[in-house]
């Protein structure tokens, strides 16, 4: 027997539109008679989600989901059919039988006892905050942080007390069963199961909700020293952290309107943008990004700008939400803060114009993954430190279906890595191509070729060994840095040290078995220049000096153009001053 009569049922179903309904929760297109969007139940490129509003339904073509406004509200608000009904009255201020009132037979709770107790308890919050002697010293750490009065009350911005029942009490006289208090998780149990007591105490309360702007959880921030610094609601019948972003409540129509969303970790990086007008922010709850967040922001846009804290956490936490955006199908793109300073801290001391600034500069994820990698790898002097740099970014690349876009990332980053060598480059953009993975290290210096001067120097100094004598004291480890003979030069350069000269012969029994010994193969195949003179051989080395400082100018060069567009004109400076010197360097060597 149904909870409700039919004509009940009918009359809600009457009036919801069910185009402006599903238009809250995902972003829909006109297309002939029915609107059309990706499914929000499941991963797809190509919208094949329906609702045809004649009919008030909705059919996926791509996954057989369907059904009426009832059926929908069920499944993106993750409730019962008795649930989704009351929702939809209460949208429409319908009034119900009073058999819609008793618990939900399904679930055995009663989820209106468990909101009222939520709605309450952030009364109680807010008015302790704005309105009490105890809530002072939290209301001057928000003001402190440039909260207004207005964002505190729009948002509903709390205090709970240090008291170790004050909320309980409060509740209690409300009428709130106690069981059902314990149940939002307002409150705990002592372990011997005999006292009840606050589970907030002595915190900045910050109120979360769910997409329909109903409080769900609290995230309570310490004030001073205590820990944990953050205190979030365990999960309950109203909140599963995993499938709620904090602020897409008032957020989600500014992201459609905007058609991006950016993403930040914490309350007050969310909480302080907003304040400045940007309206299409949400934050992650400040744990880790999960594949049901990324699934209920894709209802609302494809499109979204990361935006997490600068520091290693940070990047850490941006680098891990890649691969969830990707595998939705989203078009993400980084936007990179100066080192210390969240979206909070940059608007206050930067402004809100500043910062939308920086949003219209935000680079592709593939260019963070490739500054991210160079980063840690620290030095990039060797053809091998830039494969594994490569091998860093080549997964991405491989998830590109567009192969003119692959192939020009290859070469943008090849020249952001100074990588000169054909050989090497092929061997990077093949991989591309062929939507490889990794490319193999060991082979590293066998497909980084050796330049002209590089080759004609190491055969002059392993034919004639008295020019090692005469040569290598005027050379220094920098000038064979990246090459792919580094670590032969360094063998030669050792025993000379120890007053031994080197033979072809010494080298292959050194690199036995490596990379180095094709290299030194192909250079006893390849003629000896019959001018060996110590002039000839300088020339060789000068060659070499001035292609790495050639190297090292575009790569100041380039420093400066992001040093500029990041308007840090100390930075500008001194690499100005590092151009200069490195001109001064390559005019000394064009005079000899």
């Amino acid at each position: 027997m149904p909870l409700y009569p039919d004509h009940v049922l009918d009359e809600i179903r009457n009036s919801v539109n069910i185009v402006t309904f599903i238009s809250e929760s995902v972003a829909l297109k006109k297309r002939g008679r029915n609107y059309v969007a990706c499914c929000p139940f499941h991963t797809e490129k190509t919208p094949s989600f329906n609702v045809n509003a004649e009919k008030q339904i909705f059919m996926c073509f791509g996954c057989g989901v369907g059904g009426d406004v009832f059926k929908f509200a069920m499944l993106v608000e993750h409730v019962t059919f008795p649930e989704a009904v009351r929702l939809l009255a209460e949208r429409c201020s319908i009034p119900l039988p009073q058999v819609a009132r008793v618990e939900d037979a399904s679930s055995g709770v009663d989820l209106d006892a468990l909101r009222g107790a939520m709605t309450d308890a952030v009364t109680f919050y807010h008015h302790m905050l704005v309105d009490t002697a105890e809530g002072k010293g939290a209301l001057a750490y928000l003001e402190g942080r440039a909260v207004t009065r207005q964002t505190m009350d729009r948002f509903q911005l709390g205090y709970s007390p240090a008291g170790g029942d004050v909320l309980l009490e409060w509740l209690r006289k409300k009428g709130h069963a106690l069981q059902k208090v314990e149940d939002c998780g307002l409150i705990r149990r002592s372990e011997d199961g005999r006292r009840q007591y606050d589970a907030f105490r002595g915190r900045i309360m910050f109120p979360i909700t769910d997409v329909r702007g109903r409080v769900i959880a609290f995230g309570g921030r310490a004030m001073g020293e205590a820990q944990p610094k953050y205190l979030n609601s365990p999960e309950t019948k109203l909140y599963n952290k995993s499938r709620n972003l904090f602020g897409l409540s008032f957020s989600r129509e500014g992201i459609k309107a905007s058609d991006f969303a950016i993403l930040v970790e914490g309350y007050m990086d969310f909480l302080i943008p907003c304040q400045f007008g940007i309206d299409n922010i949400v934050a992650s709850l400040g744990t880790s990004l999960t594949a049901q967040q990324v699934k209920l922001l894709g209802r609302y846009t494809r499109d979204v700008v990361v935006c997490y804290d600068p520091d290693s956490a940070g990047i850490a936490a941006t680098q891990r939400s890649l691969d969830l955006f990707l595998e939705e199908d989203f078009r993400v793109k980084i936007l990179s803060l100066p080192e210390g300073q969240d979206p909070d801290a940059f608007i206050r001391s930067e402004g809100a114009a500043e910062y939308r600034n920086r949003l219209k500069q935000v680079v592709s994820y593939l260019d963070f993954v490739l500054e991210t990698a160079m980063h840690s790898q620290g030095s990039l002097d060797t053809p091998r430190s830039k494969v594994q740099v490569m091998n860093q970014v080549l997964p991405y690349l491989a998830r590109l279906p567009n192969a003119v876009e692959r192939s020009d990332y290859v070469f943008r980053f090849a020249r952001r890595l100074n990588i000169e060598d054909g050989l090497l480059l092929a061997e990077v953009r093949k991989a591309a191509q062929q939507r490889t993975r990794r490319l193999p290290e060991e082979r590293v210096a066998v497909v980084t070729s050796m330049k002209f001067a590089e080759m004609r120097l190491l055969q002059m100094l392993l034919a004639n060994p008295s020019l090692q004598v005469e040569v290598l004291p005027l050379c220094s480890s920098e000038d064979f840095q990246g090459l792919a003979t580094e670590r032969i030069f360094a063998a030669i350069r050792e025993r000379a040290g120890k007053n031994a000269a080197t033979t072809f012969g010494d080298l292959h029994g050194q690199f036995a078995g490596e990379p180095e010994q094709a290299l030194l193969a192909q250079m006893q195949m390849e003629e000896v220049p019959e001018d060996q003179s110590r002039d000839t051989a300088e020339s060789f080395l000068n060659a070499l000096r001035k292609s790495r400082l050639d190297s090292y100018k575009q790569e100041i060069q380039s420093k400066i153009a992001e040093a500029s567009q990041r308007r840090d004109d100390e930075m500008v400076a001194r690499l100005m001053a590092q151009r200069i010197q490195v001109d001064r360097e390559l005019m000394s060597l064009s005079r000899k």
